[in-house]
């Protein structure tokens, strides 16, 4: 089974973070403490403290990084997106697998995310839309667009493999983007029931994961 991606940022330079040649350990770090402080209490009523206290620091290390919390909100979504994006890319890139394989294994692939850094996941649930209505900076509207445009491509990677497989006879004749609106939300409802245990197992999510990625298929593929 897959093993699940590393905990780190991604080499994508951030947008937000104030200070050039940021360390990637140290933004990762403020990312991981904000997503379980937004958890906690919810965007609106977390501040830079309750953030810094997460991570057991000051919060002159965290303005070191970012200038507001709003700049950490989107910059949680834009390593969110792109940690799905790398991961997912490049099976839906594998040329040897079929559409059917693909899909099942991008699937899965999704649901191990979701479920190993459910504390990302959730956070980017938080009224990610009205939030991002309310964005001024230029700085900040140029990370609004960023997230737009990651989500359109990852949607983008399962909408490609599912026409494959339509046009290969292996899908039911749907329409590709209208399918994986619904394949998408049953693999993102996870982080609204998943509770992590840190007793469990790997391989017992690996099997949640293995049970979406087939029952998502299964849409795709019975009439």
């Amino acid at each position: 089974m897959t093993e699940p991606a590393n905990s780190g940022a991604s080499n994508v330079p951030s947008l937000l973070v104030d200070r050039p040649g940021a360390s990637d350990e140290a933004r990762a770090d403020i990312l991981k403490a904000a997503a379980i402080a937004f958890n906690a209490r919810g965007f609106e009523a977390t501040s830079i403290d309750d953030v810094a206290d997460v991570l057991g620091a000051s919060k002159g290390r965290i303005y070191h990084y970012y200038r507001s919390k709003a700049d950490i909100f989107l910059d949680l979504h834009l390593e969110s997106l792109r940690i799905l994006i790398d991961r997912v890319g490049s099976i839906a890139a594998r040329p040897d697998l079929g559409p059917v394989q693909r899909v099942r294994e991008m699937c899965f692939a999704h649901a191990i995310e979701v479920m190993t850094r459910i504390n990302y996941q959730k956070a980017t649930m938080l009224g990610l839309n009205r939030f991002l209505l309310s964005v001024s900076a230029p700085y900040q509207e140029a990370a609004r667009q960023r997230v737009n445009e990651l989500r359109d491509e990852y949607e983008d990677l399962f909408v490609r493999v599912i026409a494959k497989g339509v046009e290969a006879g292996e899908f039911r004749p749907v329409e590709p983007r209208f399918a994986s609106k619904p394949l998408l939300g049953a693999l993102n409802y996870v982080a609204n029931w998943y509770e992590e245990d840190r007793d469990d197992p790997l391989d017992a999510v690996e099997q949640i994961a293995a049970a979406l990625a087939d029952y998502c298929v299964r849409g795709l593929t019975q009439s």
